[in-house]
């Protein structure tokens, strides 16, 4: 049975309209309308998603669904951008430090070299964040270690 038959099934098992599920799920009507008539078929996060809602096995879901396995099975797992950001710059800076170690070149002739290329570097990544979405990200807790990061980070830039 294919993902929109199985998912219009239980929706009606659970006496509920695609509207209802819609705002369980926090989407829109169309999606789930798209999915029950094949047109589109839904993210494995929203697979899982009206697994649980309907407290159906992903098994029972998406068994003999050929065409939504195969998408799953295409899906490669991907980094967040953060994520993307952290992986990358952590390991650049591993490396980095290795190259510079492993050649005996000084600190103070790196810190030469880079002298304006962070401000630089920062105003490009300022003018490239969607700001609304990062203040809504934002909890107290980042909020706070954040302030600490900069009090930190300017304290040590002004003694050098």
């Amino acid at each position: 049975m294919k993902i929109g038959e199985q998912l219009q099934k239980q929706r009606k098992l659970h006496n509920m309209s695609q509207n209802d599920l819609a705002d369980k799920l926090k989407l829109s009507r169309q999606s789930i309308s798209k999915w029950e008539n094949g047109t589109t078929l839904p993210s494995f996060a929203n697979v899982i998603a009206i697994s649980e809602l309907f407290d159906v096995s992903l098994d029972e879901l998406i068994k003999g669904d050929e065409a939504l396995m195969n998408k799953f099975q295409d899906d490669k797992i991907r980094f967040s951008k953060t994520e993307t950001i952290f992986t990358v710059g952590t390991i650049l800076v591993f490396a980095i430090l290795a190259f510079i170690y492993s050649n005996g070149i000084s600190m103070a002739s790196i810190d030469d070299l880079m002298s304006g290329w962070w401000f630089i570097i920062f105003i490009f990544f300022c003018c490239n964040v969607k700001w609304k979405t990062f203040n809504q990200s934002l909890n107290k807790k980042a909020v706070f270690f954040g302030i600490l990061l900069v009090v930190f980070y300017l304290s040590s830039s002004h003694n050098a």
